[in-house]
């Protein structure tokens, strides 16, 4: 197939979305305003107008994006997510057209003035199909008008393997308990809540903790003043940015994930830690409540509510046990529903199946 993408490059996602389909011998392009590296098909850098409102520069990039469009004859166009290149692609007058949404951009975006709303629904009428990773998320599409049987509700998924690969190179250890966050320092993932929980931790308790960080954003100098200015933390380290291999053994060495995100679809952090054995503690959001039965394979807690994390974190590292039957339903989890091989061939099928769609004769009309 001829696979034309509209996709931030300087994105994980992208780069690992777009590899499958390269690895899979398609004819794929990337455009994308955004610069990125790793890419082993043609990418067309738009012009990226930084001085111009994102709404604008996506704008203003249609007419560019219609012509590549055009010289490239793509089978299937899919696009990487709504208000930005949803916007583009929809704008460029792309067919068939698969939106990819992941999130924000249904979940928070249109919530924030009539015209996103209006947006949304606008490029939503001229998407052929549309990949949301949970069903929460397939709901959220479905309300704005979209039918529910042309959403293919597929989580991101991981590579099980790498894990376990990761996990006999160095296996976890009894102590310290290792905390581990893995989401960026924005304000919407709340990691702030992480820090006021832990001085709630019962002293007896301190030593046997490790806070570890990974992840960098806006609120990194807020974090790295609160580690600083207080003596109840346990002890924390921060570890910036990780490449995903160097991510991938953090996990496998953590024994409690922690997420405080206050808005989630399917975080592939969660599968993530799920997949490295880590038990998770997740805030109530509906996104996490499709993955963690609280008590069972994780907890649950208020979003914001640092009390509440509090009591969850000493739960969690005061009862190995626990934490060993969740790792064995979680992995039994992923494997059901979010393996990365698996469900990315569920996406290829759907774009194999617009083609055919696309290239089937006509039906005939009434005979006059």
């Amino acid at each position: 197939m001829r696979i034309a993408f509209l996709a931030d490059a300087s994105l994980p996602h992208t780069q690992r979305w777009l590899g499958y389909f390269v690895d899979r011998q398609h004819d794929c392009l990337l455009l994308s305003l955004e610069p990125g590296d790793g890419y082993d098909c043609p990418t067309v850098w738009m012009r990226p107008w930084p001085r111009l409102p994102r709404f604008a520069r996506y704008t203003l990039n249609v007419p560019a994006a219609r012509r590549r469009l055009n010289a490239f004859r793509p089978d299937v166009v899919n696009a990487h997510f709504l208000p930005n290149y949803g916007w583009m692609a929809a704008r460029a007058g792309a067919r068939p057209l698969v939106l990819t949404t992941l999130g924000s951009d249904m979940l928070l975006v249109p919530r924030r003035t009539f015209l996103h709303a209006w947006r949304t629904r606008w490029v939503l009428q001229r998407c052929d199909r549309v990949t949301a990773d949970a069903q929460m998320l397939a709901r959220a599409v479905a309300r704005f008008g979209f039918d529910t049987a042309r959403v293919l509700t597929v989580p991101f998924g991981v590579d099980l393997e790498a894990f376990d690969r990761a996990a006999r190179v160095a296996p976890r250890t009894n102590a310290p308990v290792r905390v581990l966050s893995t989401r960026r320092l924005e304000p919407v993932y709340d990691v702030p809540t992480l820090f006021r929980a832990a001085t709630h931790v019962p002293p007896e308790l301190r030593d046997a903790m490790r806070l570890r960080i990974a992840g960098v954003g806006a609120q990194a100098a807020e974090l790295h003043a609160a580690s600083r200015s207080t003596t109840v933390l346990p002890e924390t380290t921060f570890l910036g940015w990780l490449e995903p291999q160097a991510l991938t053994q953090e996990l496998v060495r953590a024994h409690v994930y922690v997420s405080t995100s206050r808005s989630d679809s399917t975080s592939v952090s969660l599968l993530e830690a799920m997949a490295a054995g880590c038990f998770p503690v997740v805030t109530d959001i509906e996104g996490n409540r499709e993955w963690i039965r609280d008590g069972e394979n994780g907890l649950l807690f208020p979003v914001g509510d640092d009390a509440a994390l509090a009591r969850c974190l000493e739960r969690a590292v005061r009862d190995a046990e626990l934490r060993q039957s969740a790792a064995t339903l979680n992995r039994a989890l992923i494997v059901e529903r979010a393996t990365w091989s698996t469900n990315m061939e569920r996406v290829e099928r759907l774009f194999a199946e617009l083609l055919r769609d696309a290239r089937a004769p006509a039906a005939p009309g009434p005979q006059g």
